[in-house]
C-alpha cells in the first residue's frame, strides 16, 4: 500500500527511498520498544519510591512505623511495576 505524506495541502506520494528510508525507521522504532517499556517502569518505579517509600523509611528510623515497613512498600511496588 503506498504511502503519503501532505506537502502544501497535497497528498504526495513516498518516492522509493523515502519508502526505504521509512521502512528502516520503522524497524528501529519496533526494534527499540523493549528498551522504552523497560525505561518507562524504572520511571514509574522511582515516582512510587520518591512519593512513598521514602517518606516510610525516614518514619522508619525514627520509630514511628514497624520495622520492615519501608522493605515491604519497595517490594509492593516492583511488583506492581514488574520489569518483564
Amino acid at each position: 500500500m503506498p504511502r503519503y505524506h501532505n506537502i502544501n495541502g497535497e497528498n504526495v506520494q513516498f518516492t522509493p527511498e523515502e519508502e526505504a528510508a521509512r521502512d528502516v525507521e520503522e524497524q528501529a522504532w519496533i526494534a527499540e520498544a523493549p528498551a522504552r517499556a523497560l525505561a518507562k517502569v524504572q520511571e514509574d518505579r522511582r515516582a512510587a519510591y520518591e512519593a512513598e517509600a521514602d517518606p516510610l523509611f525516614f518514619e522508619e528510623q525514627a520509630g514511628e512505623v514497624v520495622d520492615g515497613t519501608w522493605a515491604a512498600k519497595r517490594a509492593e511496588i516492583k511488583v506492581r511495576y514488574p520489569k518483564d
